[in-house]
């Protein structure tokens, strides 16, 4: 079996020849992300959607490759539709972000904060450190707010219709969702703190493989966000937080078991993911 290093090997090789193309005129030395005319405006759209897409359908695809449930023909109609989700997703999350940075960015309180300060290891830490508290706690509160009747009846449903996801549905959703729990959230935090906006970018990333490997269901699903879409009203985000709120999983509420439709043509009935989710 092969192992979670490999799989992060292999995601890594095919992520930093992209990122490195789309990123060769950016430094951390700089004030901001170059987008100076609209020229560069649009450019940055397009090569970053692109990009985005790339790295999008390769890495879900080596995730989904070595996830042991079937390739039935539900899986797989289940996996299109995804995609046709994601791919508008990510390029509306592109279209958002390089907005922000070319219309709104310069008139924010930080913007030339790296034109007078040096971008030292502790502004790389605080930056990783809040991004990871704004993120994980606010995230959390927007989740639930999108289960709301009406924001859930016309935005979250889009990605809840998917009961049973795979890695290609961590951005299948409506576009309002993918703004509002993740451009939002990570430009919000550097309106609050002087955060690099490359860091910004990286720390998006790192967001897009952990909800990449929840919506896998498999072993690296640290936070069971796979049963979220089987039961919606538990595991909202952060393990740790959806126990201090008490909307964590707990089994003795729920004795009858929601189950996975691709579980029937499990071979391997020993097999840990069966079990967990049999």
């Amino acid at each position: 079996m092969i192992k979670f290093r490999q799989i992060f090997l292999i995601i890594l090789a095919i992520v930093i020849p992209v990122v490195r193309g789309q990123m060769e005129d950016i430094s951390f030395g700089e004030k901001h992300i170059y987008i100076n005319t609209f020229q560069q405006y649009i450019e940055k759209i397009i090569f970053g959607s692109i990009g985005g897409i790339v790295q999008y359908l390769i890495c879900c695809s080596i995730v989904e490759y070595y996830n042991p449930m079937p390739k039935n023909k539900l899986r797989l109609q289940n996996i299109f539709r995804e995609i046709r989700y994601g791919i508008v997703q990510l390029i509306f999350g592109c279209f958002v972000s390089m907005s922000f940075y070319y219309y709104l960015y310069p008139y924010t309180p930080y913007y030339k904060y790296f034109e007078n300060h040096d971008y030292t290891v502790f502004h790389f830490l605080y930056g990783i450190i809040f991004h990871w508290l704004w993120t994980t706690c606010v995230g959390y509160w927007t989740h639930r707010m999108l289960h709301l009747k009406y924001l859930y009846k016309y935005i979250h449903s889009v990605h809840h219709s998917f009961k049973e996801p795979t890695a290609f549905c961590y951005c299948a959703a409506h576009p309002l969702e993918g703004f509002i729990e993740g451009n939002l959230l990570l430009h919000t935090a550097e309106l609050i703190l002087p955060i690099h906006p490359m860091q910004t970018m990286i720390y998006g990333g790192m967001m897009a493989f952990n909800d990449l490997f929840a919506h896998d269901g498999g072993k690296y699903d640290h936070s069971d966000h796979y049963r979220h879409h089987l039961y919606y009203v538990v595991n909202y985000g952060d393990a740790k937080i959806d126990r201090f709120f008490g909307t964590a999983y707990d089994p003795k509420n729920y004795p009858v078991k929601e189950k996975c439709t691709y579980l029937a043509d499990f071979k391997d009935k020993d097999h840990p993911l069966f079990q967990r989710y049999k």
